[in-house]
């Protein structure tokens, strides 16, 4: 029979997994289409392509799911509706 630690110990880290599942898919992004990502692209494509001056770095927040671009009005939409 299993001990008691180890009961606590599996039901602690089913928590553990739960929370950090949890917190990563509700960071905020409320707009359709998007997504949360700990290393985004500082330049998000928009409905003009890729910014001409980008800096190659890690930026992390909400970002268009792939297939999407930036709208004019902010909200993630297909390539073909800019």
């Amino acid at each position: 029979m299993y001990s008691i630690k180890a009961i606590f110990a599996l039901v602690f880290v089913c928590l553990m997994i739960f929370e950090v599942h949890s917190a990563a898919t509700s960071r905020g992004c409320s707009q359709p289409f998007e997504e949360y990502n700990s290393c985004g692209s500082a330049c998000e494509e928009n409905c003009s392509g890729v910014p001409q001056a980008c800096i190659l770095v890690c930026k992390q927040g909400c970002f268009c799911r792939h297939g999407y671009v930036r709208g004019s009005n902010g909200n993630c939409i297909q390539h073909s509706e800019c």
